[in-house]
């Protein structure tokens, strides 16, 4: 890898931000951490990535229940940008909701790559990045 891997997590909750950032950080220093605390802020700072060609993160973790965009909303703006996008991004639906509504309802969007019950530890961020990262984790 010639650019260090990014990571870009979407939560309203501060404190797991910065839990989330610090665990990661732990897992590896070579991983880029951005925070957003709304869907929208997420959708405006991948747009901006796309319209000026700057790499996107490989790894989203993004949060259900947020206010302005929740993460169905940030989905939905998602997909229409896709077309834009030429790297492969990894989404990851976290949330602290086990509901089978909620389960059902992420795996109709084929954006998502897995969901991911809160809270989320170092030996699953682990396992996700080795399926991400493979020999270069």
């Amino acid at each position: 890898m010639t650019t260090k891997p990014n990571i870009l997590l979407v939560d309203d909750d501060e404190l797991y931000l910065y839990l989330m950032e610090k665990t990661i950080h732990q897992l590896s220093s070579e991983l880029v951490v951005s925070t957003f605390t709304d869907g929208e802020q997420a959708v405006e700072y991948i747009s901006n990535c796309t319209e000026k060609k700057i790499e996107l993160p490989e790894v989203i973790f993004l949060d259900i229940n947020m206010p302005f965009l929740d993460g169905w909303g940030f989905l939905n703006e998602f997909k229409k940008l896709k077309a834009k996008i030429q790297n492969s991004i990894n989404i990851y639906m976290v949330s602290s909701s086990m509901r089978d509504s909620d389960i059902k309802r992420a795996s109709h969007f084929e954006e998502l790559t897995g969901y991911v019950v809160k809270p989320v530890d170092k030996v699953q961020l682990a396992e996700i990045f080795k399926k991400i990262y493979h020999e270069n984790w």
